[in-house]
């Protein structure tokens, strides 16, 4: 059998799985990573031993399938410089960390026009960039050392092939790519004093960067020499594989919380400073996204506070039904993300009283994450035009409490569940047979390889009031 080893670096868990060309996952493997202690930054040095450890462990449990393509994908927006032979000078500065608010506020003061006109997005502390800068600003010897600045993906790209590259959707979540042209910005970069040289060369998501090299070979037992497609950030192929088109969303609670759309290229710009708007792992389309960066963190969260276990906590949120005497929960912990382009935190509870117990205080968490989504959702929608899908992806399909409320909340009455649940890692395997020549385009293998069934929900009153209650609370704060 022949099969795609995709690898997902997540923030949260590492991830292989060998995937068919008609979408189904033939193996899986996976890491935990500690993601609480230390919630913005992360060793780049795991990331590389887990992927080649989970790889090896795959080849060994399935010795029938043959990988004929590696496709990665991963977290993006981090900041990670590495030397000439790919070593990380310092660990990688997640999206998740913050600490460049000064830094991106002298880009939005200074280059307004670049990131409306060709970034596609407003400056936010989240990006890559203010993070380099201030990284320049504060370590120069270190950044005089740093060879090239990559994404989470792109480092195991290099330890596969030996290749420095990253793809269009990591480049224009650097925030220094000009999505019109695909190309890093050259005048930005030299303007604001960053070398352009250090910058990884731009390929498309689904080009082969390389070949497994035979040390990468020995060390995670693929074959050497079969293609590495560089694949996309997790975003773009979270999308693919959740069957995002110009009539369905797709619903993720991982780490953060994402709303995820897509439409022809252009159209974006109705959404500059609400919605985020990045090149797509499909060049047919551009990648729209509204955030909320704790989505699912804040569930991890919000168990250890009150000495419960994951299952507990969904179990717990599962007990019982909301009200419209229930608290509201605002999942800003780490910001509020979009559309408000806010990462100063500010978690809040509305209405809580002494009355309430835990198994309310769990679902309304869990209604929390899911109401800042649909806002964006509802943005989205009024701003690049109506959505009659939604399909619901990691926890949103996975915990049944989760579903029923999502699907109650969310105007879009056709709820689609994945057949696939693993939607980054589904999405990198549409890259990598695009890559290795199955399929002729990027579209022709996401309506190949997503597959999914559909049922029709309509949204709940009380639901409906409590959104209405949310929005009113969540523009006070």
């Amino acid at each position: 059998m022949e099969c795609v080893a995709a690898v997902d670096i997540g923030t949260s868990r590492i991830k292989a799985a060998l995937v068919d060309e008609c979408g189904v996952t033939r193996g899986l493997a996976d890491a935990r990573l500690d993601r609480a202690s230390a919630p913005g930054v992360q060793d780049a040095k795991v990331w590389v031993g887990e992927s080649a450890a989970l790889l090896k462990r795959l080849a060994a449990e399935h010795p029938e399938i043959r990988a004929v393509a590696v496709a990665l994908t991963g977290n993006m927006h981090a900041m990670l410089p590495v030397d000439g032979a790919g070593e990380p000078l310092l660990p990688a500065r997640l999206w998740s960390d913050n600490s460049a608010g000064d830094e991106s506020a002298f880009l939005n003061r200074e280059y307004a026009g670049f990131f409306r006109d060709k970034a596609g997005n407003s400056c936010a502390p989240v990006f890559a960039l203010p993070k380099i800068l201030k990284f320049k600003n504060e370590s120069p010897a270190l950044y005089r050392r740093t060879a090239r600045f990559l994404q989470s993906k792109d480092i195991v790209a290099h330890f596969l092939t030996g290749n420095f590259v990253t793809d269009v959707s990591d480049a224009s979540g650097v925030l220094a790519m000009d999505i019109n042209s695909g190309e890093w910005d050259s005048a930005l970069l030299d303007d604001i004093g960053l070398d352009i040289g250090k910058f990884p060369a731009i390929l498309a998501s689904s080009a082969v960067c390389g070949r497994v090299t035979a040390e990468a070979a020995a060390a995670t037992g693929l074959a050497a020499g079969i293609p590495v497609a560089i694949g996309a950030g997790d975003l773009a192929t979270a999308a693919l594989g959740g069957g995002v088109d110009g009539d369905t969303l797709s619903l993720t609670l991982g780490t953060a919380g994402q709303l995820l759309g897509a439409g022809a290229r252009g159209t974006g710009r109705r959404l500059f400073g609400k919605i985020f708007v990045f090149a797509h792992a499909d060049p047919e389309r551009e990648l729209y996204l509204a955030s909320v960066p704790a989505g699912g963190f804040v569930f991890e969260w919000f168990a250890r506070n009150h000495n419960l276990s994951m299952s507990e906590f969904f179990n717990r949120a599962g007990r019982t039904v909301l009200n419209d005497a229930s608290p509201l929960f605002m999942p800003y912990i780490l910001g509020r993300g979009a559309p408000y382009m806010d990462y100063r935190p500010c978690g809040a509870w509305h209405k809580l009283s002494a009355g309430h117990r835990l198994d309310e205080l769990c679902l309304s968490a869990v209604f929390g994450a899911l109401a800042a989504l649909r806002q964006g959702a509802d943005l989205m929608t009024g701003l690049a035009g109506p959505r009659s899908r939604l399909t619901l992806q990691a926890l949103a399909c996975r915990e049944p409490a989760v579903r029923r409320l999502a699907e109650g909340l969310f105007r879009q009455n056709r709820k689609l569940a994945p057949a696939n649940c693993e939607a980054s890692l589904l999405g990198a395997a549409m890259l990598g047979f695009t890559a290795a020549g199955k399929f002729g385009t990027v579209g022709e293998a996401e309506r190949a390889m997503f597959k999914y069934e559909e049922n029709t929900q309509t949204p709940s009153p009380v639901l409906e009031r409590l959104f209405a209650e949310y929005l009113d609370f969540a523009g006070k704060i």
